[in-house]
């Protein structure tokens, strides 16, 4: 088997009534679902090659490009009797805008959720790579798919070997706070898994439970990605930038080999409601004391030489709060006894 062939195409998503859909491509000839994707010409780089056969395939063209989301597939493969290894790299793009226009090469397209689309792909390595998509987009059919709650989570942090007493009164506050946000957010009519909140914000310190202490974002996050509760680690990595962007991040001095690693696991910077209220209450949890934000990062920058990083959360804190206040009506903070500003 010396023969070598690459193609490389995309996890093609929309967003639609506020849930997101995975297209999927049925060959003519097989009568197989499948994602847009095609063989690269002659040197062409493999994100041309995945634009080029999208276009081709599919008339679109509007995407929006996932910084840092690269899967790689590799298996033997049979045409013509020959028997080759071929190489397939999928890369993940939101749609802008457009219809599909289907090649010859396609019978039909479907728009699919995650559950639909996870069924109707017919091989394994196929749907791991759409599940990967779906935990980097944090799509919250995860939710549904993996239904684990706030006990669940406790139950992990508990059994970790890095664990303390104050760890979780510091997880199980932050939890309470986090579902108090959630609840009065799913009251005015926005779409917010409450429990899937709860049990993220009781994972947020999953790394120093470990033992990590100086890298337990990256560590929580990449640990809780080999189990069951992997949904729920959002708030691993979220509750340290806050939002913030990469770059803003790198100018502080944080490592931007970490949040490249993290950041081709999950979106850094599209912050979902959960991820918000996962945030705000961290931002609230000063060991296990309700404190504003103000005194929970004057604290911070007490204990911390990270001046700059602790800034950039303070303001990307506010932005939260006053996006959840927006939503609300009210300051969340008073729903906490916090009282007014």
């Amino acid at each position: 088997m010396k023969r070598k062939k690459t193609a490389c195409g995309f996890v093609l998503v929309r967003e639609q009534d506020g849930a997101i859909e995975y297209l999927l491509l049925t060959n003519r000839e097989r009568q197989e679902p499948g994602l847009p994707k095609g063989h690269a010409e002659k040197d062409e780089p493999e994100l041309e090659t995945a634009l080029r056969e999208t276009e081709e395939e599919t008339g679109l063209t509007d995407l929006e490009v996932a910084d840092r989301f690269r899967r790689e597939l590799i298996y033997p493969a049979t045409r013509k009797g020959q028997t080759y290894e071929k190489t397939v790299v999928y890369f993940l793009a939101r749609l802008g805008s457009g219809e599909v226009r289907l090649s010859k090469e396609h019978s039909e397209y479907e728009w699919a959720p995650l559950e639909r689309a996870l069924y109707a792909l017919p091989f394994p390595n196929l749907r791991n790579v759409v599940r990967e998509a779906a935990l980097w987009l944090k799509d919250r059919a995860l939710f549904e798919l993996e239904p684990w709650d706030e006990a669940d989570a406790e139950n992990w942090i508990a059994a970790q070997v890095g664990v303390t007493d104050h760890l979780l009164g510091h997880l199980r506050g932050g939890a309470r706070l986090a579902r108090v946000f959630a609840r009065e957010l799913e009251k005015v009519g926005v779409d917010v898994n409450v429990e899937a909140t709860a049990a993220g914000t009781m994972l947020h310190d999953a790394g120093r439970a470990l033992g990590a202490h100086d890298d337990h974002p990256r560590a929580g996050l990449l640990a809780l990605r080999r189990t069951p509760l992997a949904p729920y680690a959002f708030a691993c990595v979220s509750h340290f930038t806050k939002g913030a962007s990469v770059d803003e991040l790198v100018e502080t001095g944080v490592d931007r080999a970490m949040l490249d690693e993290v950041g081709a696991l999950v979106d850094l910077e599209r912050m979902t409601w959960e991820e918000r209220c996962a945030a705000l209450a961290d931002a609230c949890m000063r060991g296990t004391e309700v404190v504003s934000p103000a005194v929970r990062f004057a604290d911070l920058r007490r204990r911390y030489d990270h001046a700059q990083v602790i800034d950039l959360q303070a303001l990307y804190t506010e932005r939260a709060r006053k996006e959840l206040e927006a939503a609300l009506g009210q300051d969340p903070l008073q729903l906490i006894g916090l009282g007014p500003r």
